[in-house]
């Protein structure tokens, strides 16, 4: 039997006169950051004292062509987003989450909360969302594109908190008490049984690790931390309602902080001369150990009522070395000396006390 090659030839003949369909362009990437087109809050105004946290709503609404990405809270990483940055502190950012509508086209919302940490009018002063290509992100002041409101915040009775320890500089190996302090600013009176989250190290700044306590009737709580303990961050705050959708960071009303020291400035000072004509400029020379680059000295001298006092202030140079400018005013012979305040790298110290006289 013979087999007929016509039909598939003219098939073939039919294709090749057909034109060829156009290739699909690819998409075009998503090159632009969220978009925010509105921001409102629930009231204008708000009222708050002592320990009183006011949640007041809030409603921001954002566009993006792939879609704003929801972003989870990472410890010492990342906050939360998109959030709303207001222009008091502490508990600045707002968590938002979407409520209504798309992630290409939403309304978000959170709530702001008011504590008496805040006072005056409170403004939104940055925003921030990324897209869900995680390349495009919106990181604004949102008062430079688009209408925003503002609230008015009255507030009173906040609690003061400080913290201390002793003794200071912590002798290696050794235990150290923890004491805190607690007042209401508004009458400077001590606060008792004011409600206090306590911890350490990495429970500064993620859950875990909080221990509760309240003030004794004169305003002061303290506990003794072991050696091991003593050296890691220790953080003190007074709790407020947290916001809905960001049970952390928490809400702060007041708090303190900072490490355990276990060194203290030491000051070394030498007069460039030790009697000159009165009004005369001495130099002061000397180093600071240990090393705080910029750190600001005080040359003080002692007054007829035995205080001291400031007169002049140099500031510590890249080596560790300082000069400050010392002016007898008088004909008399004055004492002086170098005072290096305390701060978080160490305890206050000062140098040996020395005299310059003015003939």
């Amino acid at each position: 039997m013979r087999t007929s090659h016509v039909a598939p030839t003219a098939a073939v003949l039919v294709l090749s006169l057909i034109p060829a369909a156009p290739a699909l362009a690819a998409p075009a990437a998503d090159t632009t950051p969220p978009q925010v087109h509105s921001i409102t809050f629930a009231k204008a105004s708000s009222t708050v004292s002592g320990l009183q946290t006011e949640l007041v709503g809030v409603r921001v609404r954002l566009t993006d062509e792939t879609g704003v990405q929801p972003i989870e809270y990472q410890a010492s990483q990342e906050l939360a987003s998109p959030w709303l940055k207001m222009s008091a502190a502490p508990n600045s950012f707002v968590l938002l989450r979407l409520a209504e509508g798309t992630e290409q086209d939403g309304i978000w919302t959170g709530a702001i909360p008011v504590t008496s940490a805040w006072s005056g009018t409170i403004e939104p002063v940055g925003i921030y969302a990324m897209d869900q290509t995680f390349a495009n992100a919106l990181d604004i002041d949102p008062r430079t594109v688009i209408d925003t409101p503002s609230l008015q915040v009255q507030s009173s009775h906040r609690p003061g908190l400080d913290m201390i320890f002793s003794p200071e500089p912590l002798p290696a190996g050794q235990p150290v008490t923890q004491r805190i302090r607690a007042w209401d600013t508004t009458t400077g009176q001590p606060w008792a049984n004011l409600p206090v989250s306590l911890s350490t190290d990495n429970g500064c700044v993620e859950p875990g690790g909080v221990v509760s306590v309240r003030t004794r009737s004169d305003g002061t709580y303290q506990r003794t931390l072991s050696a091991e303990v003593a050296q890691w961050l220790q953080c003190a705050w007074v709790p407020g309602v947290n916001q809905p959708t960001m049970p952390y960071p928490m809400t702060v009303i007041a708090s303190d902080g900072g490490h355990v020291r276990t060194q203290r400035y030491s000051v070394g000072a030498t007069p460039a001369a030790t009697s000159v004509p009165a009004g005369t400029n001495v130099d002061v020379n000397g180093n600071v150990t240990p090393l705080q680059k910029g750190k600001v000295l005080q040359l003080q001298r002692l007054y007829p009522d035995n205080s001291w006092r400031k007169v002049n202030t140099g500031k510590v140079r890249d080596s560790g070395r300082y000069t400050i400018v010392a002016t007898p005013p008088g004909k008399a012979t004055y004492s002086y000396r170098v005072y290096a305040p305390g701060d978080d790298l160490a305890v206050g110290g000062v140098s040996k006390v020395f005299t310059i006289r003015g003939t």
